[in-house]
């Protein structure tokens, strides 16, 4: 963790930087997205035989009607499962996680939101990416939004690890489209993924 922390640092999104640790035995939501309520993924949540878990937070915020633009947080979570196949098959598991698809209320209200999910290479590694692009704005929140959201998030294996990178992006909503934003969440989170991948030792 401590080459992921540097590297996190060296993203320079933030220097408030915080560790967690993820307790052996909790669910994986490959669904759940920061922007989304924590029960869209309906119970999804995938088990492994984790060894160890420990995650980062960059810029955390207690409540996110109190962000101001424009703003990246970034959410990097890092599994330990018993061999490099394990994180393989937890990986795969992930990609193919079946996740509601219709478009969803903001967990900050005032927008709804469109979900998509792909593959994607990282280096040489399949990764999914699922984003969610605002799509609507409520028409009484319409003048007052203060920003626009964008959230990306990468879910791959390297080595024995499974690794999540999510960038959530919030930038004035006069000066770029919802589709930007998003775009810009995931340049946040894919620089950041290549880098792990290229720099972090492959443990067995």
């Amino acid at each position: 963790m401590a080459t992921i922390r540097q590297l996190v640092e060296r993203a320079d999104v933030g220097d408030d930087i915080r560790e967690r640790t993820i307790e052996v035995g909790e669910p994986y939501e490959p669904c759940d997205l920061l922007i989304a309520d924590p029960d869209r993924s309906n119970g999804g949540g995938l088990e492994f035989d984790q060894v160890w878990g420990a995650g980062l937070e960059v810029n955390p915020v207690g409540i996110f009607v109190d962000v101001q633009p424009p703003r990246t947080l970034l959410n990097v979570t890092v599994i330990g499962l018993r061999d490099a196949s394990a994180a393989a098959a937890a990986a795969r598991r992930a990609r193919t996680a079946r996740c509601p698809s219709k478009d969803f209320r903001l967990n900050i209200g005032m927008a709804t939101a469109r979900w998509d999910a792909r593959t994607m290479t990282i280096g040489s590694t399949s990764a999914r990416l699922t984003t969610a692009t605002v799509s609507r704005v409520n028409p009484e929140n319409a003048e007052g939004m203060p920003f626009l959201p964008g959230n990306a998030r990468l879910i791959f294996a390297h080595g024995s690890l499974l690794i999540s990178v999510e960038a959530l992006t919030f930038w004035p909503p006069k000066l770029s489209t919802a589709t930007d934003v998003t775009a810009i969440a995931q340049e946040k989170a894919t620089p950041l993924a290549t880098a792990i991948v290229k720099t972090v030792p492959t443990p067995g």
